[in-house]
């Protein structure tokens, strides 16, 4: 069973406030292309809140931009998308402050009225007029699709009532007219009885009396123009002070009506921005997801900077499709290794730190020429303003067996090893012409190896 909250988040702390509703319950449905949210309880909610279920329904699809179902019969409310309960409670009560409360007194006791396309709630608390704002998708379909005029059984009872009161209080009001009409006939008759018995005397003091009863009714209803001036003026002063009382009135509902849109524009705006920083986030995200997936070594740089292990990196770059086959992947590797060094550091040091990742990766004698032209590459074509640290990087790759030795010597004799990775002649004898010390001195070892042999 669905616990029981207070309705409205305001209202969330106060534990006597008496207008409750189920708490929200949605449950995730289906896989892929068919996943939809279920709102299980949404004709419950509905029916706390005094609204269609499907409003309900209809507001979610509209805030997540997703297509909705809601079957009358069955009270099956249906979101399309995988969406969490937490969210649709943000959007519940959303539409709690939009078309429930009343936006006076802020209690949730208001009806849906519609006049000329124009929706907006009256509450049965505190008897304001709150105008909706117009301009959310929701209030189309309110349009179409209006809610019932429900009157409530005690609603029922105070017209009936009502009704009762006024048919015999107009029955209490005949009797008393046809009484009073029967005793003024009665006192007439006796009157003209009386006065036929009676003396002239007696009759002219009736008559004195009946003149005296008349001047009395004269003298109450002061006929004077001083009198009349004094009539005029109460009742100017009462016509003012309705007129100062409707005008404060419609000042208050101004007032209150300009409140309400500027908070409306607010939270509008509000939604605008976080929609366009949605909007902007995920369209960097695509962009960076186009460019890592046209480029390897940009993915590759990821991947690594990401704290992998040497071994991650090396089955990772196995999984790279480009041109060259390994030389072509090696060339990948170096690029996201050390294509974006700043100015001031130094390759050799970069090499020397990056020693597991080459080792792990180029380990076999196919893999160590490779990286030898993926370096002449690198130096050559992708970062020409470096070609003068060839000789340095070789002596590491010697120092810390990163490459062997006769590799070393045998990339030098070869002008066209990287001919594969575009690298064009004269850049391949640049390259060689500042290795060309280190090979020598390479040579020159070797053979003094050779000659110690031979003695």
């Amino acid at each position: 069973m669905a616990s029981v909250i207070n309705i409205g988040a305001d209202n969330a702390s106060d534990q006597f406030y008496r207008y409750k509703m189920p708490k929200l319950q949605a449950r995730i449905e289906g896989r892929g292309n068919g996943i939809k949210t279920n709102v299980v309880n949404n004709v419950e909610v509905a029916k706390a809140l005094e609204r269609p279920p499907d409003y309900l329904v209809k507001f979610y699809g509209c805030e997540l931009g997703a297509q909705t179902k809601y079957d009358k019969k069955s009270g099956t409310s249906i979101v399309n998308g995988a969406h969490d309960t937490s969210k649709l409670c943000e959007l519940l009560e959303s539409f709690i402050k939009k078309y429930v409360q009343c936006y006076s007194c802020g209690n949730p006791e208001t009806v849906v009225k519609i006049r000329k396309d124009n929706i907006f709630l009256k509450c049965k608390a505190c008897g304001a007029v709150s105008d909706v704002d117009m301009r959310h998708r929701l209030n189309t379909y309110i349009l179409k699709n209006p809610p019932e005029d429900k009157i409530s059984k005690a609603e029922k009872k105070v017209k009936k009532q009502e009704k009762e009161k006024g048919i015999s209080a107009a029955i209490e009001n005949n009797d008393k007219d046809e009484k009073k009409k029967k005793k003024k006939d009665k006192d007439g008759k006796k009157k003209k009885k009386d006065g036929d018995e009676e003396g002239s005397n007696e009759g002219s003091a009736d008559a004195d009396d009946d003149e005296d009863e008349e001047d009395e009714v004269v003298w109450m209803t002061d006929t004077s123009e001083e009198a009349a001036k004094a009539r005029a003026q109460e009742q100017l002063t009462a016509a003012m002070a309705s007129i100062v009382t409707q005008g404060n009135i419609e000042a208050e509902a101004a007032e209150r009506r300009k409140r309400e849109e500027k908070r409306l524009a607010e939270e509008a705006a509000a939604r605008e921005a976080e929609e366009e920083r949605k909007r902007a986030e995920e369209e960097a995200a695509a962009k960076e997801a186009a460019e890592l997936a046209a480029n390897p070594v940009l993915r590759l740089r990821k991947f690594i900077a990401a704290g992998n292990s040497a071994a991650d990196v090396a089955a990772e770059l196995k999984t790279v499709d480009v041109v060259g086959g390994h030389v072509g992947r090696m060339r990948v590797l170096y690029e996201a290794l050390f294509g974006d060094l700043d100015e001031g550091v130094k390759l050799a040091a970069q090499v020397k730190a990056r020693k597991d990742i080459l080792t792990t990766a180029g380990g076999d004698t196919a893999m160590q020429l490779a990286q030898l032209v993926a370096l002449e590459y690198l130096l050559g074509v992708a970062t020409p303003a470096r070609i003068k640290e060839v000789a340095m990087v070789l002596k590491v790759f010697y120092d810390e067996d990163i490459v062997e030795e006769a590799l070393i010597v045998g990339w030098y004799g070869r002008v066209d090893a990287a001919k594969v990775l575009g690298v064009d002649p004269s850049t391949a004898a640049a390259v060689r012409a500042v290795a060309k010390p280190l090979v020598e001195w390479l040579q020159e070892a070797e053979s003094e190896e050779e000659s110690d042999e031979d003695e």
